[in-house]
């Protein structure tokens, strides 16, 4: 079924519409794309701010902490304890007494404490706050070592940090859940923070402990955002530690907390792309994006132990559909105002097509009556483009029509021209050719006449000499004739002809021009060639000028070879030299009427021209092969005789 072929009004709704698509798709990815770039750039630094201010919040803390336990360190309570310390008769209720007391007031005073408590050198616990309530001592020990103690921390890892301590020195414990002894629940996520404590004369006289609560670094990270911005969450590096190393300290899922310590073994490994956690464990700051997600991740780590393989890394997780919701809203209206464009378009499209489609039509319809006929005319006379169109094509058809008539007088000029001009290349040689029967005939009449004057009359002597001046004289004639009969113009005749003959009697008329380049030519006749169905004298005139342009090209003489050939209702004839060829830029041009690549004054470069004119008119082809340096062949296909 063939393709239905589209209208003008078509076309133009087509091409309008196919204008207007692409460039409203390509500007509103383009303004999408910066715009994205633009929110997701201003996303980034706020949160990268609110990871900064984080860590400087955990800072903070940190330091606040420290402050707060050498304050407590620095207490008239603690000192007299001390003091006590060094005296052979302490007076342990009533200093412990006054510990408790000002524990309580701290505690109420900064309420991110959990718990402080009083250790002796050996870890036993003498004073306990626990959450605004004094924890009583109930352990007996031993005579002589001190009041009952609440607990015993000896064999406590972070008890055992804190005395290896210099005086001055805080101790800080990782984040974990603390063990309530006696009982079966953990305590919610703490710090420790511990020093030692020294008597006056320089004895360690135990240690002195602060547990800050977890939740509140939880809070300090999370209050700069709220809940429709993200989350921010606590996670441990300890590359000294592995089985701590990627746990969460503090999130918003509380199950995820703490996975070394409640057995669920939950890791931001387990949570997120390694490409991503990789970076939060090696690199001190950074953004990165979920690729599930596209959340922006900006992560900050923060050592308050001062060590680069322990610390903690703040991750603030911007939520995507938070921070590009601009983006929705800025979509909607770019479709919006896309499918009202293309409205407008397709409305402009189909108006403008319909305006330039009738008299368009129109055109149409008087052009195709013009190619019947030259003589009708176009008959828009509207002042827009498609009537000056319309008399355009009026006066050209006049024009053509005009042009026709004197190309077809000055084709059958150029014709006759072009063989007159073959007929001056070849009178030199012709002149040449007829001077020796004139001699001859010139010399026997002189012979008879001196036979005459001297009476002495030979009579068959005579004859003979009358003989070979009628044979010299008929020899001259047919000369003048073959010259005369290839230079008369006619009128084109097909009929059939030998193509043999033809080329033999091109060759008689260019072989004095031959023999004096003395250029040999190789053809041999062949009889079983059907005939030609052709212009006789019009062929005649083509395999001159190519016999002819083949002893140019080989001025010191050579071989021109011609050889025929039957092939599908054709008759081929290819005539061969071995010149100096013609350069490939020119291949194509030598047909063209005036082209020669002969010197002034010996070419008019109308003989190819006028050869291709005369084998394409009578349903035949002429085609060139050459390679400069090693010759040029014309090969000539005209139409066989026999079908």
């Amino acid at each position: 079924m063939p393709m239905r072929r589209l209208t003008i009004h078509q076309k133009t709704l087509l091409a309008m519409l196919g204008l207007a698509i692409p460039s409203l798709l390509i500007f509103s990815v383009l303004t999408l794309g910066a715009t994205v770039n633009i929110l997701r750039q201003n996303s980034t630094r706020q949160i990268e701010e609110l990871a900064d201010q984080s860590v400087k919040n955990l800072q903070d803390l940190v330091h606040r902490s420290q402050t707060t336990l050498m304050t407590i360190a620095a207490t008239p309570s603690v000192h007299a304890y001390l003091r006590m310390r060094e005296s052979s008769s302490p007076a342990w209720p009533h200093v412990l007494d006054r510990i408790e007391e000002s524990f309580l007031d701290f505690q109420q005073l900064d309420p991110t404490i959990q718990a402080i408590r009083l250790i002796d050198e050996q870890g036993n616990v003498f004073v306990k706050v626990r959450e605004g309530k004094v924890i009583p001592r109930q352990q007996e020990l031993p005579q002589g070592q001190g009041p009952a103690s609440v607990e015993s921390l000896r064999n406590r890892d972070f008890f055992q940090g804190t005395m290896a301590l210099r005086q001055g020195e805080i101790w800080i414990s990782n984040m974990e859940r603390g063990r309530v002894e006696g009982e079966e629940y953990w305590c919610p996520a703490m710090v420790r923070f511990s020093t030692p404590l020294f008597t006056e004369d320089g004895r360690r006289a135990g240690a002195l402990i602060i547990n800050v609560w977890g939740e509140t670094a939880g809070s300090l990270i999370n209050r700069l955002l709220s809940p429709e911005e993200g989350s921010a969450f606590l996670v441990e590096r300890n590359l000294n530690a592995i089985p701590r190393n990627g746990i969460y300290l503090f999130n918003k899922d509380s199950t995820c907390e703490f996975g070394n310590q409640t057995g669920s073994r939950i890791t931001v490994f387990q949570e997120f792309p390694s490409l991503i956690t990789e970076a939060w464990m090696t690199k001190d700051q950074g953004v990165s994006y979920d690729p599930r997600t596209g959340d922006i991740l900006a992560y900050r780590f923060y050592s308050p132990y001062r060590d680069p393989r322990h610390g903690w890394v703040v991750v603030v997780n911007a939520r995507r559909d938070f921070f590009l919701a601009p983006l929705a809203t800025m979509k909607q209206r770019i479709w919006l105002s896309t499918a009202v464009v293309l409205l407008f378009t397709a409305m402009a499209a189909a108006f403008f097509a319909r305006s330039l489609t009738r008299p368009l039509k129109a055109l149409i319809d008087g052009t195709r009556r013009l190619g019947r006929d030259l003589s009708t005319r176009i008959g828009i006379v509207s002042r827009d483009e498609v009537g000056f169109l319309a008399g355009e094509i009026n006066r050209m058809a006049e024009s053509l029509q005009a042009n026709l008539e004197e190309q077809a007088r000055i084709e059958q000029q150029i014709c006759h021209t072009e063989k007159l001009a073959s007929v001056g290349e070849m009178a030199a040689g012709l002149a040449h050719e007829l001077n020796t029967p004139l001699g001859n005939i010139q010399a026997l009449a002189s012979l008879a006449g001196q036979e005459l004057d001297g009476g002495k009359v030979d009579l068959p002597s005579l004859r003979q000499d009358l003989s070979d001046i009628t044979e010299q004289t008929g020899k001259c004639s047919r000369i003048i004739g073959g010259l005369l009969s290839f230079a008369r113009k006619q009128h084109p005749s097909l009929a059939l002809h030998d193509i043999n003959a033809l080329l033999e009697e091109a060759l008689s008329l260019v072989r004095m021009r031959q023999e004096k380049q003395g250029i040999t030519v190789s053809f041999t006749s062949n009889p079983s060639l059907p005939y030609v169905r052709v212009d006789g004298h019009q062929v005649q005139q083509v395999f001159v000028n190519l016999l002819l342009n083949a002893f140019d090209a080989m001025p010191d003489g050579g071989e021109v070879r011609i050889l025929c050939a039957a092939e599908e209702k054709k008759v081929t004839v290819r005539i061969s030299d071995r010149g100096v060829g013609i350069a490939a830029e020119n291949l194509r041009k030598i047909f063209d009427p005036f082209f020669t690549t002969k010197e002034v004054g010996k070419g008019t470069g109308l003989g190819l021209s006028v050869s291709y004119g005369i084998v394409q008119s009578q349903g035949g082809t002429i085609d060139v092969e050459s390679e400069p340096g090693k010759g040029t062949t014309f090969i000539v296909k005209l139409p066989s005789g026999v079908y």
